[in-house]
């Protein structure tokens, strides 16, 4: 057996990238799920090293390939100690420290806020102003758009299905979060069923929860009685298996306070759904494959059974659409007319949205294989599905739409605001 030491490897999940801090650049580890405590900064110059750092190479071989640079192999050794040291590498070190992890987090019944005090306020009073401000002046944040935003719907009547919402930060999308959830005011529902995207990724696809969820404004009670009724049916051991993802995941934590804000405090089934890539890839239909045909049959059931018990469900979807730009990987820099292609491109996704079509829906990312990187659509096709299954067909009202652009990093995420009425 190797010494995994003397074979250095980097172990997953990492997220590594160049950041400007100051007057120079870094290489900045960090681990997504936060087994490592802080995240590690290294010299930009040893990502050629690290980059070695797949299992299969011995530092002797690796000081050897970079010996015209200078990497001799204490250097090399030292930096696997200093990766290992802060739980970077895939070393009994690590392992150890994840099972510790994953065991203290089943173990408790709350999922703690990770966002408060980092991309929002951990002080209920200012929090709340600053959503109560959103609510109330959703026009007011300065979003940067090709063209000018559309009139907000108004008439809003009609018994409230569902909401789709951004998952973006406040700073950017608090706009289109304040528009949209707005039309929540006076909705009485006593259960909000929330899916939005897992950002990590697990080979499984849909990942269910138990906990109870905490924000700066409060708690909000898992509804465990819906969430064990549909992991029995989909499969407790693939339910459960990645809830883990649930900890850091910013989709669903966003949602909190304005839900907290706009209604009496309702229970809660949160959801996160992992990537069609499979199923773009194939050109087949989700329903095509167990793993999505399977869950997509018990929450229809799950969801069917509480209303026949009395229940008023609203379904949210903590979604965005299109990530564009050089930041994401795109070969070409942003320019007006790429933002308005792109704007185009997004009116005929939210069309099969609104239009409740999710064949046109999955049609539309399948055909130029999710080129836009739309990272909500596997939450929206699943909330359409359900609603077709559940036989209800409901009337949709597009509130809003942005596009948040930041020319100086090459980035643009857009993202939309839609209600569904029966």
């Amino acid at each position: 057996m190797k010494d995994p030491l003397q074979y250095p490897k980097l172990r997953w999940p990492i997220d590594v990238r160049l950041e400007q801090m100051e007057d120079q650049q870094v290489l900045l580890l960090n681990c997504p799920q936060g087994i490592s405590p802080r995240p590690l900064l290294v010299k930009p110059a040893f990502a050629p090293l690290i980059a070695q750092f797949e299992g299969q190479l011995s530092l002797d071989e690796i000081a050897t390939r970079f010996a015209g640079i200078g990497a001799e192999r204490s250097l090399v050794l030292r930096l696997a100690e200093l990766l290992d040291e802060h739980l970077f590498l895939d070393t009994p070190k690590f392992h150890a420290a994840q099972h510790e992890f994953r065991e203290a987090y089943a173990k408790s019944d709350l999922r703690s806020a990770a966002l408060a005090g980092l991309s929002y306020s951990a002080s209920r009073e200012e929090l709340s102003r600053h959503i109560d401000a959103f609510l109330a002046e959703g026009r007011s944040a300065i979003i940067l758009t090709p063209s000018a935003p559309i009139e907000p719907a108004t008439s809003g009547t009609g018994n409230l299905l569902g909401l789709i919402s951004p998952h973006i930060d406040y700073q950017r999308g608090g706009a289109c979060y304040g528009l949209t959830y707005s039309k929540l005011r006076g909705a009485q529902h006593d259960l909000y069923i929330l899916i939005g995207t897992a950002h990590q990724y697990s080979p499984y696809l849909f990942h269910l929860t138990k906990k109870n969820f905490q924000s700066p404004l409060g708690t909000l009670i898992c509804d465990q009685e819906f969430v064990r009724g549909l992991a029995d049916r989909y499969g407790a051991g693939r339910s459960f298996a990645d809830e883990i993802l649930h900890r850091k995941e910013h989709s669903l934590e966003l949602q909190l306070p304005f839900l907290q804000r706009v209604t009496t405090p309702p229970k809660i089934v949160p959801i996160l759904v992992g990537g069609f890539h499979k199923f773009v890839s194939a050109q087949k239909s989700p329903s095509e494959f167990d793993e999505y045909e399977s869950f997509i049959s018990a929450l229809t059931e799950t969801y069917r059974a509480a209303t026949e018990q009395g229940r008023s469900i609203c379904l949210v979807a903590g979604v965005d659409m299109a990530h564009l730009g050089q930041n994401f990987g795109d070969k070409e820099t942003l320019s007006k007319e790429s933002l308005a292609v792109a704007e185009r491109r997004d009116r005929l996704y939210l069309d099969a949205v609104l239009g409740q079509d999710k064949k046109a829906l999955f049609s539309h990312i399948a055909e130029d294989h999710d080129q836009r990187r739309m990272c909500g659509f596997p939450s929206l096709y699943t909330a359409i599905d359900l609603f077709d299954r559940l036989g209800l067909r409901y009337r949709a009202e597009l509130i809003d739409y942005r596009q948040a652009v930041d020319l100086k990093s090459d980035c643009a995420v857009t993202f939309a605001g839609v209600t569904l009425h029966l």
